[in-house]
């Protein structure tokens, strides 16, 4: 894109592993780093167009939460597990011109709240 001179977005998705210890070490620092490319990219790409953000999801049914997630959603604020148009939605407006024309180099939490508990049971 910065080649080309083309003006543009990119968006990762990650989880709010990011910065939130989980029981598997090498998914939060996979999510970690994910986290430290976006914002290198946004600082780089930033000025010469490209804004580069990322959404990081909480408890969205599949893969690894489908397993605990009637526990989850009990702890969950807004007492629901999101959806793929949560996701969806928040994605359009960090892309779009109206929203989104000033958000550059953050991370969004799409997770009803989740964030805001302490919801991973302390190992024994």
């Amino acid at each position: 894109m910065r080649d080309h001179n083309i003006k543009g977005r990119i968006l990762l998705i990650t989880s709010m592993h990011r910065d939130t210890p989980r029981t598997l070490p090498h998914y939060s620092a996979s999510k970690a780093g994910m986290t430290m490319v976006m914002k290198e990219l946004a600082r780089s790409l930033g000025p010469h167009g490209i804004r580069v953000n990322s959404i990081a999801l909480g408890a969205i049914p599949g893969g690894g939460f489908a397993r605990n997630m009637d526990e989850m959603v009990a702890q969950i604020p807004i007492g629901r597990p999101g959806t793929p148009d949560d996701v969806a939605q928040m994605a359009v407006a960090i892309l779009s011109e109206r929203f989104g024309r000033y958000v550059v180099g953050t991370t969004v939490e799409v997770d009803g709240g989740l964030g805001l508990i302490s919801w991973i049971p302390p190992e024994p």
